[in-house]
């Protein structure tokens, strides 16, 4: 066990054999690999200069930023005057999870807007999100980087129809603002509405690693976070990833730990996350997922707590703690102490130092991210699921009824299992078993859930969870649908080819009609049909890829059937 040298935070352990990890700190010395990723050296990661040289603009959102605060905060702080007290941000992936980061570690403040997160196209999540907002009082925060985002703008349109019948057409669009990159649809759109303010972003910053710009920033300061202060850790963390000295540069040992656990064949990243903290774990997800889940490689972050402990036998995992406890840290490295298991554990404080975590990982996945020539900065297989949305959605327009989904299908009461050709079943619960069974043999089990992200639902599956961890044996990822798709979807279509996909798809008890623009009232598409699409096209792009795949549908009482499904894994 050593203690990192040099580190700006009071404590940060890493147990990892030297022989191991040296390797990649001298390779980074040899290869002047520091001084090049600060040079924007496209070369590192292999041979697309266009796109690798114009997406490393985040090395730089630190100070770039600092011009930006008064004017945000400014702005912040009129909307107050102004009478508003809630905001609601519409958006996913990059767009939405360093907001939700920060609107989690930092409490409400009543002289500024309490904060609230949209990023699901289930219709009773959006009713009941909408339930707790009053227009008039209400700036609505439309957040897509490329300003085509299919979800965030159907939301957009819904809740514009909605602010418009409440307000009125005059006060309505004084109630949105976008943020988006220069000159896309949304942003020709907000302007010609008159929208209140149009945000814009740097297109050489994608999205995951857009936490430090205004996507992160400006809800941030609705909130009343203080954005030079933010900025502030970020930038002490950008001048130690500075430091040539390998073992003196926090970012250079981060990337040496991940690239030295991945050439181990331990590719599986298990999160040990305080409960407080879990919104940070989403945002590393994604980074961590999409950024190196490419060419069937790739790290595969698990996010999850004591649970995962009973993994730590398992040799093709490592283990990540991060906490803001002395107690977490006892905790976390008694718990691994008779483990051979490789670890880092990360212990601070999260208002003063999450821009530094966000810079630190960020840098240090990109720079890892080269040791397997893999471009951190795209997502290849993402568009595969998007294509067939389109296909599905184009049938049920013309047809009024969505293509068969797969003739490979067992019926129990209200549930069907359907499942990819790789499987034979002849009865529902039998064949989730022999499911459950087979998946302690691979490399990890994929839990995508289309239901509504909150309430008894959420402790149900919470629950299925931690079941599945103990009983499979395997590390078990978990999805809302449609944000994983967001987020997780590139690595389970280009990561490693060693998951087990089982979605559960519900029936919704009530729907939402989308409007077909910003000024209609009216449109052929609902929320509980784009819902559906999602989850069928990506059945389908998994299956295309010979992925071992089933989806259940839960019918109309899903409650009822989550809770059937539980005796079921509870008797594996």
């Amino acid at each position: 066990m050593s203690k990192w040298q040099n580190w700006p935070w009071p404590i940060a352990h890493w147990r990892l054999k030297e022989d191991l990890l040296r390797p990649f700190l001298k390779a980074m010395e040899e290869k002047n690999l520091i001084e090049r990723i600060w040079q924007k050296d496209w070369t590192l990661w292999g041979h697309s200069p266009e796109e690798i040289s114009h997406r490393l603009g985040w090395l730089e959102a630190p100070q770039t930023m600092l011009t930006f605060i008064s004017e945000i905060e400014q702005f912040a702080s009129s909307l107050r005057k102004s009478s508003f007290r809630q905001a609601l941000l519409l958006g996913m992936g990059g767009s939405s999870l360093a907001a939700e980061v920060l609107n989690q570690i930092f409490p409400s403040n009543s002289e500024f807007l309490h904060l609230e997160i949209l990023d699901s196209t289930v219709p009773e999540a959006i009713s009941r999100k909408e339930s707790r907002l009053s227009p008039d009082q209400t700036v609505y925060i439309v957040s897509s980087k490329s300003g085509t985002t299919t979800e965030t703008l159907c939301l957009f349109h819904y809740f514009f129809s909605r602010a418009r019948a409440s307000l009125g057409q005059e006060r309505a669009p004084s109630h949105f603002m976008a943020i988006t990159d220069p000159s896309t649809p949304l942003a020709s759109m907000a302007a010609s509405l008159g929208f209140r303010k149009i945000w814009t972003g740097f297109p050489e910053v994608g999205g995951r690693f857009s936490a430090l710009t205004s996507f992160g920033l400006v809800p941030a300061a609705l909130k009343g976070i203080n954005l030079q202060a933010l900025l502030h850790s970020a930038q002490k963390m950008q001048l130690c990833c500075q430091n040539q000295k390998v073992e003196e540069n926090p970012g250079a040992l981060l990337t040496a730990f991940l690239a030295a656990i991945e050439a181990q064949g331990r590719d599986k990243m298990l999160i040990w996350i305080e409960p407080e903290l879990l919104a940070l774990g989403d945002w590393l997800e994604q980074l961590v997922a999409e950024s190196t889940g490419k060419k069937k490689k790739g790290l595969l972050p698990v996010t999850g707590q004591e649970e995962l402990l009973s993994l730590a036998s398992l040799e093709d995992v490592a283990f990540i703690g991060l906490g803001t406890s002395k107690a977490f840290f006892n905790s976390f490295l008694q718990s691994l102490e008779k483990e051979p298991v490789p670890y880092l554990c990360l212990i601070f404080e999260p208002q003063q130092d999450i821009g530094a975590l966000f810079f630190l990982w960020e840098w240090s996945v990109s720079l890892a991210s080269s040791f397997w020539q893999i471009n951190p900065f795209d997502q290849p297989d993402v568009e595969k699921t998007k294509i067939f949305t389109r296909e599905i959605l184009q049938e049920l327009k013309d047809k009024g009824e969505f293509p068969p989904l797969s003739p490979a299908s067992v019926n129990e009461n209200d549930l069907t299992l359907y499942f990819s050709s790789v499987f034979n079943f002849n009865s529902l619960a039998e064949g989730l078993i022999d499911f459950l069974k087979s998946a302690r043999k691979a490399g990890y089990l994929c839990l995508q859930a289309f239901l509504p992200p909150e309430g008894e639902i959420k402790l149900i599956l919470d629950r299925m969870i931690k079941k599945l961890i103990l009983r499979v044996r395997r590390p078990v990822t978990f999805g809302w649908g449609p944000r994983y798709l967001h987020s997780t979807g590139q690595f389970h279509k280009g990561g490693r080819d060693d998951g087990f996909f089982w979605q559960l798809v519900a029936e919704d008890e009530m729907d939402l009609i989308i409007p077909e623009g910003p000024d209609q009232e009216r449109g052929w598409l609902t929320f509980s049909s784009l819902k559906e699409a999602q989850a069928r096209a990506d059945y389908q792009a998994l299956t295309s890829l010979g992925k071992k795949i089933i989806q259940l549908r839960l019918g109309r009482d899903y409650l009822a059937a989550l809770q059937r499904i539980e005796k079921i894994i509870n008797s594996l």
